[in-house]
């Protein structure tokens, strides 16, 4: 069975990875600050470039998303939007700069099979991305 995206589910998926974006640069700023330094310059830049990246995805998601299928998940939107909001509410709470980093990879790679439209690439990203989270 085959579960198209209505607009409204596309549209709900890329606020999703917007939010998170804003998450990770929440991450940034209360530790990378003149006073005290909690990441380095160059793991600051890693996951700026990771905002940049989701950012972008989030804005194409909206339009390519529509009339995505995917044929693995019983519910593509609910799927999606809860390990994007889940992997958002782990990085608000997220310590060490090594998770973090890891969870935001796997969010970049979750859009962009989203953009890609590869639905298997998409599942594989989901799993990934929701281990990644639990660990």
């Amino acid at each position: 069975m085959s579960l198209p995206l209505t607009q409204d589910e596309a549209r709900s998926i890329a606020e999703a990875f917007r939010a998170a974006e804003h998450s990770v640069k929440r991450y940034m700023d209360n530790n990378y600050n003149q006073e005290q330094h909690k990441i380095s310059r160059a793991e600051y830049d890693t996951l700026y470039e990771f905002c940049q990246t989701l950012l972008c995805l989030s804005s194409e998601a909206t339009t390519v998303a529509v009339g995505l299928s995917l044929d693995a998940l019983t519910a593509p939107a609910d799927e999606l939007n809860g390990i994007i909001e889940e992997a958002h509410q782990q990085i608000k709470t997220m310590q060490n700069i090594l998770t973090v980093t890891s969870c935001v990879s796997g969010l970049v790679n979750l859009a962009s099979s989203l953009i890609a439209r590869e639905p298997g690439a998409i599942v594989t990203s989901i799993n990934k991305l929701r281990n990644q989270i639990r660990m």
